[in-house]
């Protein structure tokens, strides 16, 4: 029990130590069990690159007022389910309302059932999704870049996956300007989408769908190929990747992915994807 209150006073205490860096600009508040296994990463992130406040518990953040402790950036730690309920979250953003909040759900939190559409206040991702969903729109962010996380809360589900998309897109291309733009998805929103964008950036854009894909093509060789993957036959997807790269080997290779796996990345990236931006689901 000594130990137990030891703890607690610890903790207690880095709740109200910032945990800072001259580079910083941006602040953010961390809520909950900031020594959880399943958070360390996105703990190590986060203070990186912000000036960082950790909380046991949304009590005591409500406890902290005054400018020292206007934050940018809120994450909740959810380690279980149902940790926080929409009441604290609608209170939450009323005390904070130039916050952005996001949540962050542990694996205790996995195999959840919801009803209803989440706040419109809140963000929501899983801790296996930081790294290849979270953490882009957390950089560019915190560079003052465009990100789907400065979108207003009012923004519906689809104007956040559309600016995920081409903030990734963007980013992918600024490495050599296509003048020639190949597309392929078999979603007619999508492959429109993906077209009007290669065609803002001034290439010349043409399109295919992956089934059926056509084996011997007239195009002329593009210098970029974005794949959007809709199938979840990774052999199908693989066996695709193989084939584009075959006819051309020069062009760079985007594959738009639906929240991959560590293990799929590489599994696409040693087919021949020269990079895998990861499509996010909002819970």
């Amino acid at each position: 029990m000594q130990n137990s209150g030891f703890r607690l006073q610890e903790r207690a205490f880095h709740a109200r130590t910032a945990v800072r860096s001259p580079k910083t600009e941006l602040t953010s508040a961390v809520i909950g069990d900031f020594c959880r296994s399943d958070f360390q990463s996105v703990i190590r992130d986060i203070r990186a690159k912000t000036a960082t406040l950790c909380f046991d518990s949304l009590a005591l953040l409500r406890q902290t007022d005054g400018p020292a402790c206007r934050f940018d950036l809120i994450f909740l730690l959810e380690s279980g389910i149902s940790q926080y309920s929409r009441r604290d979250i609608r209170q939450l953003q009323t005390r904070r309302p130039l916050a952005r909040i996001v949540m962050l759900a542990g694996s205790l939190a996995e195999g959840e059932r919801r009803t209803g559409p989440l706040p419109p206040e809140l963000i929501r991702y899983y801790w296996h999704q930081w790294e290849t969903e979270a953490l882009p729109d957390f950089t560019a962010f915190c560079n003052h870049r465009p990100s789907s996380w400065e979108l207003p809360h009012t923004a519906s589900e689809e104007e956040r996956l559309n600016r995920v998309a081409l903030c990734a897109l963007r980013v992918a291309s600024r490495e050599k300007p296509a003048s020639r733009s190949l597309i392929i998805a078999d979603d007619p929103a999508m492959r429109e989408m993906l077209v009007d964008w290669a065609t803002q950036k001034g290439c010349e854009a043409s399109s295919f769908k992956q089934f059926p894909f056509p084996q011997e093509t007239d195009v002329d060789p593009p210098n970029e190929v974005v794949f959007d993957i809709a199938s979840e036959n990774i052999a199908e997807n693989l066996s695709t990747i193989r084939f584009v790269k075959k006819q051309w080997p020069a062009a760079r290779l985007t594959v738009l992915y639906n929240a991959p796996r560590p293990d799929e990345i590489r599994q696409l990236t040693q087919a021949g994807a020269t990079r895998v931006v990861a499509k996010p689901f909002f819970r």
